[in-house]
């Protein structure tokens, strides 16, 4: 029988969301209905909210959840085992997305996650199973940004004993750090321009956090890493070409990639354009599976301080305000939304 969600909706106007009262479908032979115990909240939903929509749009790329009902044939879960949501599916098929009614008599397909919600109906694949954490809350930014951030470490190449550096300690940068930290960076070499985040890229294990623009940073690292740094990650957290500090840090024979989580085409097309224009390679997509085992065993031997990297957590209700407050950069890392359960 269809199931009541409160659902965070992208009506169509600059910057608004509503919340709405709806119901979702039972879940077909591949899907999973999953209640939600919270979601990241990041630049990839500031991007979709920044451009009117053509349907409603339910945001959200990443969370936490447990698995109440499940379809004929799905095989990856069971109804009460604790699951990441993930935009990165594992192997298979076109994902099935159901179709939902909103408010104005709409229909359309849900988004693959849409973890702005209470309730989602969700494909399989996009369900990785985990422990039953103890904090749950901050575990929903491992589905992607934190997973992103190990694809980019991957991508680069960091070996133990290298230098890394990250440009942008926003939730992504900081993400990126740790990862780098726990694949065995060292140092790490932190930039940006909020004392807030290089504290806490301080905390995950950067020894240098330099409040400084791209030009000066690159002159600096120049006399910490002579010759320059083994690795180069830059979190683009704004969309500017002439904000990025290009190759200029990397040793010759080192690497560069851009990390970033878009949340629209517009946005994909300018990642590539900057990434190709700086000299970036763009980290090839996370294996959900394996990489949440990477991530479930840094949790466990305490390589992974989620707590720090996740800087601010709010209801559904205040999904306004925290979007204006990440617009505004007044969160140091990532936000996460903390949601109640309707039963």
């Amino acid at each position: 029988m269809p199931e009541p969600a409160r659902v965070v909706v992208l009506e169509g106007d600059y910057g608004v969301c509503a919340i709405q009262e709806l119901e979702l479908p039972d879940p077909g032979p591949r899907q999973a209905l999953v209640e939600l115990y919270a979601a990241g909240v990041g630049h990839a939903q500031l991007h979709q909210i920044e451009e009117p929509q053509p349907v409603p749009v339910i945001p959200g790329r990443e969370g936490t959840a447990q698995v109440l009902a499940v379809g004929g044939g799905v095989t990856r879960v069971a109804p009460g085992d604790a699951v990441l949501v993930t935009p990165w599916p594992a192997a298979g098929g076109d994902p099935q997305l159901p179709a939902i009614e909103f408010d104005d008599g709409t229909v359309a397909e849900a988004p693959p996650t849409g973890t702005w919600a209470t309730n989602a109906v969700v494909d399989e694949r996009f369900l990785v199973p985990i422990p039953d954490l103890p904090d749950k809350e901050a575990a929903a930014v491992l589905g992607d940004t934190v997973m992103l951030a190990l694809a980019a470490v991957r991508a680069v190449g960091v070996a133990a004993g290298e230098s890394v550096a990250v440009f942008g300690c926003a939730g992504m940068g900081l993400a990126a750090i740790a990862a780098a930290v726990a694949a065995g960076a060292d140092p790490v070499i932190a930039v940006d321009r909020d004392p807030a985040r290089l504290a806490a890229a301080r905390a995950l294990g950067a020894a240098h956090a330099l409040d400084l623009g791209p030009a000066a940073a690159v002159a600096r690292i120049a006399e910490l890493a002579p010759g320059g740094v083994d690795r180069l990650l830059d979190c683009l957290h704004e969309y500017e070409a002439d904000a990025r500090p290009g190759r200029g840090p990397v040793r010759e024979g080192g690497s560069a990639v851009a990390l970033a989580s878009p949340g629209t085409e517009a946005r994909r097309a300018e990642l590539a354009a900057i990434a190709a224009a700086s000299g970036y390679a763009l980290p090839d997509a996370p294996d959900p599976d394996a990489d949440a085992a990477t991530l479930l065993a840094w949790l466990e031997d305490g390589r992974l301080p989620l707590q720090t990297i996740v800087a601010y957590r709010c209801t559904i209700e205040q999904v306004n305000e925290v979007t204006q407050m990440l617009e505004n950069g007044e969160i140091a890392g990532q936000a996460v939304m903390v949601i109640e359960p309707l039963r």
